[in-house]
């Protein structure tokens, strides 16, 4: 296509730019015109019908809360004359009081208003005086806020909220109450929010539905929640099922809805075809009622079809003007083009020489006379180009050399700039210092820099390169690796045209092999290069002979492994170069404090080796480690500062511990990761228990990470009970372990190793899913009203995806936050306060219930517990357990329980398991308990069942 176009002659493929621009600015402005208008209409008609949908809705409110008042007071006022009738009675001796009192009661209480309104009669004290419901009568209402109205005000209207006895939730309720003196009774007429239509008269506001008319045949109708017509020009009945847009329900939308708009076709009485409408609705809650406004589109978009003629037929009259226009203005331009075009023809030929012919005017014309002087210029160029191809093919062959010398020379190159930033380096750069030209290209060399040389030498090494534009000396450097060498390094300054500094060179090369002597190679192989000592080679050679040595007679060898707590922080936070001081200070002290018979090595990093001979018992042993420890009972002083450091130390003994230098060393390696577990700063002595232990937990790791995999965990839940109602509140999620071959694995065991090792995040993940698709599944059966608890863990809630982990499974999972409640310990949240606090209210804002996990065994601040958002606090089970033969323990629950009201939180008593304990958490008002009293934790098909047993009990007790 793109080839058939170029064949086309300018002057037609002008024409029809000229065209096609034209035609497509016309149907551009059409386009924006026709959608304008169209928009227009369409705001304006749903304008229309939200205005009057919203103004109805009013209306209707207003009408029905009048209409609802009104009919109250009326019954309210019948029932007051018919307690005058039986006043006058007693009066006039007909009837005792007692005997009247006792028929008026009979005549209110017969009454209903709707299906679950009644009348009922209270004293100006507060006191119940008569009532539809058994055990309210008698019932001192004078501290209840409602009460409290009713003697204050005695006679009015109010709206509020009520629950009756047996019920558990409160419901929307209105009363109208009149104040009858001779009795000093409080009549009052209640109905729920419920029954409010039964007391409407429609006909308070018909005419103003009716009336309202939207366009030519736009109407305002209203329907109830239950698809029952109200009010409708034609239409009556229940219409729920009345099709609607694309085959749906119409009305039924509606009510699932509640406010918003929907098109959909429909044909009203006189009509053949559907017609697209549109409807605005919104609800009325306190009615159950929703006012829908209904309007056809066609009828608001008739102006658009004359508006549509009148854009065609512009579009028409242009493309007749455009097409002559443009074709006498492609010739006009073509005719010069295709002219200077020939000339160029000529000219691409070879024939430099020719010229175009200038006699047009304008820009033809100037581009003519610009092709004549590029012809001219070119000429000339062509043979000042011919003379520089020459020299630079000799530059560019020049510049290869230069790269190739550049390249594969053996020194190191780096070029900066004048601010001393790297710009280029060379592949034996890289050999040499370890850095890549990514790593290093941008920044300054000190990055190399070793602490070897002072402020000083540095000092010396630039005034001299601005002096004499060069230097040259021997200097150490560090590797990427840490590692010190020397060099030899030249650097000159490389100047521009101007005489000006632009770029700096430096040579070097490495001088580390010319450094080394034959004994200092040998040193090196069996020398630490930072401290000096021994290597783990010597050390093991060493202990080897000292081995050798005790086998012939007959005596031990210690074997003390050192390593250094926490020197990873003083190295991130100090340096490395502050670091290589406090190992070299280490080495120091311990060649000083052991005998010259006595081995100290550094088997790397901040871990050394001390192998003692001639040790004659464990006592002498433990002396040894003692003496160890005192060797960092004084600060070390780093950069001026005095730093704290601690070592964890492992130790064993020849022959008991191994017999042979590389078991000592392990087992002596194992014994000091015992230290480190232990909390370090501490020693510890290895025994063949704690390697068949350490054997064990590998295993057991191994075992883990597979059944992670396998998906061998099961998730259990325990219900947790509340206390007065024995219905089941929530349960807790617990996280059980059996093994292929059927070994049951205890929590106790696999839960702290998951911590250690960092497997708890993985395994927290999969016990929240299984967690959200049980609680599915429980909605499924009936049981929607349980909440979960899943426990975090430390490791967990320091993830940073923590909140959008929790979210995206309940999303996934189609439950609402409410459901979920996650238990988290004590110390887990103050560990870090700030952290802690805005984790929390971002879980808390979506709605997710926080629990405090074995609430009393941490170390928590009162102060921030009461401002963490915490739902729940959970006693441990530890002060559960003693609480009956322990009044220490039993004053510990009362205090939290009485604590955590006044805080506003719930309470759940952990590992209730017999009667006395239920009974003492019931006197100090716990509300909820939790343990194998009611229930073990049980496997999720165990749980339904439990749980529908439990609804079953509470059916029955209600029936």
């Amino acid at each position: 296509m793109a080839d058939w176009f170029q064949k086309i002659s300018i002057k037609y493929r002008l024409m029809a730019a000229f065209t096609v621009l034209f035609i497509l600015t016309t149907g551009l402005a059409a386009v924006v015109i026709y959608s304008t208008v169209r928009d227009s209409l369409e705001d304006n008609i749903l304008l229309q019908l939200e205005t009057s949908t919203e103004g109805i809705r009013d209306t209707v409110q207003v009408a029905a809360r009048v209409s609802i008042r009104n009919r109250l007071r009326a019954i309210a006022e019948k029932n007051v004359e018919i307690l005058q009738g039986f006043n006058e009675a007693v009066q006039t001796g007909e009837m005792s009081e007692v005997e009247a009192r006792a028929e008026a009661r009979r005549i209110l209480l017969s009454q209903t208003i709707g299906e679950t309104g009644y009348i009922y009669a209270m004293s100006g004290k507060g006191i119940v005086e008569m009532h539809p419901a058994l055990g309210m009568e008698g019932r001192d209402l004078s501290e209840h806020w409602l009460g409290k109205v009713q003697t204050g005000q005695r006679q009015g209207y109010i709206e509020y909220e009520w629950a009756n006895p047996g019920e558990r939730e409160e419901r929307p309720k209105a009363l109208y109450m009149m104040y009858f003196e001779p009795w000093d009774w409080i009549v009052s007429v209640s109905s729920y929010r419920s029954e409010f239509p039964a007391l409407v008269d429609i006909n308070d506001f018909r005419s103003v539905v009716d009336s309202h008319i939207i366009g030519k045949s736009g109407y305002v109708f209203i329907v109830d929640a239950q698809g029952d017509m109200i009010i409708h020009p034609w239409l009556q009945g229940n219409v729920t099922n009345t099709k609607g847009a694309k085959g749906s329900n119409l009305f039924q939308s509606v009510l699932e809805q509640g406010d918003g708009q929907i098109t959909y076709w429909w044909v009203d009485p006189g009509y053949m075809t559907p017609r697209e409408k549109l409807m605005v609705f919104r609800s009325v809650p306190e009615m159950d009622w929703f006012v829908c406004s209904a309007s056809y589109l066609d009828e608001v978009y008739s102006p658009l079809e004359r508006l549509r003629n009148l854009l065609l037929l512009t579009g028409a009259v242009v493309v007749l003007i455009i097409l002559p226009l443009g074709y006498y203005l492609g010739s006009d331009i073509a005719r010069p083009l295709k002219a200077l075009a020939g000339s160029m023809s000529q000219a691409e030929r070879g024939d430099l020489s020719v010229r175009a012919d200038v006699k047009c005017q304008g820009e033809v014309g100037e581009l003519a006379m610009r092709f004549n002087q590029y012809m001219s210029q070119l000429e000339g160029f062509n043979n000042d180009l011919k003379a520089e191809i020459d020299e630079r093919v000799k530059a560019e062959q020049q510049l290869k050399l230069f790269a190739m010398v550049f390249h594969n020379a053996l020194e190191g190159i780096s070029i900066t700039d004048t601010n001393g930033n790297m710009v280029e380096v060379n592949p034996s750069f890289t050999s040499i210092t370890g850095y890549t030209p990514e790593e290093v290209l941008g920044k300054n060399p000190r990055v190399l820099k070793s602490e070897h040389h002072d402020d000083d030498f540095y000092r010396d090494m630039w005034l001299n390169l601005q002096k004499e534009g060069r230097w040259h000396g021997e200097i150490w450097n560090r590797r990427k690796n840490g590692e010190t060498y020397p060099e030899i390094l030249s650097i000159s300054s490389v100047r521009d045209e101007d005489g000006e500094i632009c770029n700096y060179v430096a040579v070097f090369h490495d001088i580390s092999d010319m450094k080394l002597k034959d004994k200092q190679l040998e040193h090196q192989a069996y020398h630490d290069a930072l401290t000096g000592l021994p290597n783990r080679t010597l050390a093991q050679d060493r202990l080897s002979v000292a081995i050798a040595h005790a086998q012939r007679e007959d005596f031990k060898v210690a074997v003390l492994f050192l390593d250094i707590d926490n020197f990873k922080k003083i190295n991130d936070s100090m340096g490395h170069a502050v670091g290589d001081i406090l190992i070299q200070q280490v080495g120091e002290r311990l060649k000083n404090d052991f005998r010259d018979a006595d081995t100290v090595a550094r088997l790397g990093g901040d871990e050394f080796l001390i192998v003692v001979e001639h040790v004659e018992d464990e006592r002498e042993v433990i002396e040894l480690a003692d003496r160890l420890m005192a060797v960092f009972a004084e600060p070390f002083v780093l950069v001026n500062e005095e730093v704290e450091v601690t070592p964890s130390i492992g130790v064993t003994l020849y022959p008991d511990d191994g017999e042979d230098a590389d078991i000592l060393i392990k087992n002596a390696d194992m014994a000091m990761y015992q230290s480190k577990a232990k909390g370090k700063n501490v020693y510890f002595l290895f025994t063949q228990e704690m390697n068949d232990r350490i054997s064990r937990r590998l295993k057991l790791e191994s075992d883990m990470r597979q059944a992670i995999k396998d998906r061998q965990f099961t998730v259990y839940f325990q219900p947790k009970i509340h206390l007065k109602t024995g219905t089941v509140m929530g349960m807790e999620a617990l996280v059980r372990w059996a093994k292929p071959d059927g070994t049951i694995v205890s929590p106790a065991d696999f839960i702290p190793l998951a911590e250690e090792t960092g497997l708890i995040v993985p395994l927290g993940e999969f016990v929240l899913e299984t967690s959200c698709q049980a609680m599915q599944l429980l909605d499924g059966v009936g049981c929607s009203d349980i909440t979960v608890s899943v426990n975090l863990s430390p490791l967990q809630f320091e993830q940073e995806d923590l909140v959008d982990t929790v979210i995206a499974n309940l999303e996934r999972n189609g439950l609402p936050s409410k459901k979920l409640e996650l238990e988290i310990t004590e110390s887990t949240l103050m560990t870090d306060i700030e952290t802690s606090v805005e984790k929390l209210n971002l879980l808390s804002a979506r709605g997710i219930s926080i629990a405090i996990d074995d609430f009393g065994t941490g170390h928590s601040s009162l102060y921030y517990i009461k401002n963490f958002p915490i739902n729940v606090l959970k006693i441990d089970q530890s002060f559960v357990r003693d609480m009956t033969d322990d009044m220490s323990d039993a004053q510990i629950v009362e205090t939290i329980v009485l604590m955590a009201h006044n805080l506003g939180v719930k309470v759940v008593a952990e590992g209730v398991e017999t009667r006395a304990q239920l009974e003492l958490l019931e006197a100090y008002g716990c509300e909820m308990v939790q343990g194998y009293y009611y229930s073990k934790p049980l496997p999720l098909e165990d749980v339904i069942v439990y749980l529908q047993s439990k609804m079953a009990i509470c059916h029955e007790y209600v029936d």
